[in-house]
């Protein structure tokens, strides 16, 4: 007889993982996520919501590790999130970073780092970077595409937009 776990082939764990990691993701985000047949992701999700383990606030559509994430969601994470998944076929490995870094992921043979800034923002990050060190190419989320004009981060190899439906604009560095 087989266990839940050979049903979905450690898919519970790794969902688990995820959403741990990054407290709050779009429901379309997570089903992206993995290559599984839809249906089988969306029983897995409605099995680990009804066992207490994730939390799933259907008004919002966000999987949450607990109820309270879904209140105040981290949209600069979110908005990480679908830039990851424009990767996901090069991916190796990926996980949520500190502030001001929002996720870090490996692809192929190039480290990145995502950052999220929000309209007002500019200066303050521009002081953080300046002591951070360069480790990985940085991807940097802006809510409109004049903030790139402010930005002054070494490392910056690509600006990007993401809008409301998850779709992710790129354009180079100015």
């Amino acid at each position: 007889m087989k266990t839940r776990d050979d049903i979905y082939n450690g898919e519970s764990a790794k969902l688990l993982r995820i959403i741990t990691t990054y407290h709050a993701l779009q429901y379309e985000q997570v089903l992206r996520l993995f290559d599984r047949n839809q249906d089988s992701i969306k029983s897995l999700i409605t099995s680990l919501t009804k066992q207490g383990r994730i939390y799933y606030d259907k008004e919002s559509d966000l999987l949450c590790d607990t109820e309270e994430c879904s209140a105040s969601p981290d949209c600069g994470m979110i908005a990480a999130f679908w830039v990851l998944l424009d990767f996901k076929k090069a991916l190796i490995y990926h996980t949520s970073g500190d502030f001001p870094i929002k996720l870090h992921f490996f692809s192929r043979d190039e480290a990145y780092e995502i950052i999220y800034i929000g309209i007002g923002q500019e200066s303050l990050m521009n002081h953080i970077f300046e002591s951070i060190p360069q480790d990985a190419n940085r991807l940097v989320i802006l809510e409109s595409a004049q903030q790139s004009s402010l930005i002054q981060i070494k490392g910056v190899v690509a600006y990007c937009i993401v809008d409301s439906n998850g779709t992710v604009s790129y354009y180079q560095k100015r």
